[in-house]
């Protein structure tokens, strides 16, 4: 269980919006306006980790955010727009494959403000650091324990 990039889920989340809207731009910097639909992603993680620190406890809030462009006079199709959340809820729920890893997605919300539709929901995963990742290599069992208690001498040998 190796440690999952965002650079992996960026790859995933735009294969998947890709599938279905081939033609949408899918932003995950700065966005300048335009006049095509486009999505744009934005990532909140954090990061927990276990007293050993092998193990990371980690929750990334994935917002998909779609832009629809106005019309002649200004306005937003907004039932294009519900399209699009439902759609969305369809391509990433029940779970997003990252490489050789399922995450579950147990809850997603759809909002719209200003005629922009935001589509959160959280990936929650653990992490293992391998010893390449962490950069270092695990050192050998210990063969032999010796211990000198009171001046008696209790080494245990093979």
């Amino acid at each position: 269980m190796p440690l999952i990039a965002l650079q992996s889920i960026k790859a995933a989340i735009t294969a998947k919006l890709k599938t279905k809207y081939p033609t949408c731009k899918v932003h995950f910097d700065n966005v300048e306006k335009s006049d095509a639909p486009y999505f744009y992603v934005e990532f909140t993680t954090s990061i927990h980790t276990t007293v050993d620190d092998t193990y990371s406890d980690r929750t990334i809030q994935v917002d998909v955010t779609y832009v629809h462009p106005k019309d002649a006079k200004g306005r937003v199709d907004r039932s294009a727009v519900f399209d699009v959340g439902d759609a969305l809820d369809l391509m990433f729920r029940p779970y997003l494959q990252v490489g050789d890893r399922y995450i579950t997605i147990l809850s997603a919300e759809t909002t719209m403000v200003d005629d922009v539709l935001h589509y959160i929901f959280d990936l929650q995963f653990t992490d293992a650091w391998t010893d390449e990742e962490v950069g270092y290599i695990r050192g050998e069992l210990m063969q032999t324990l010796s211990l000198t208690l009171n001046g008696a001498d209790l080494t245990e040998r093979d």
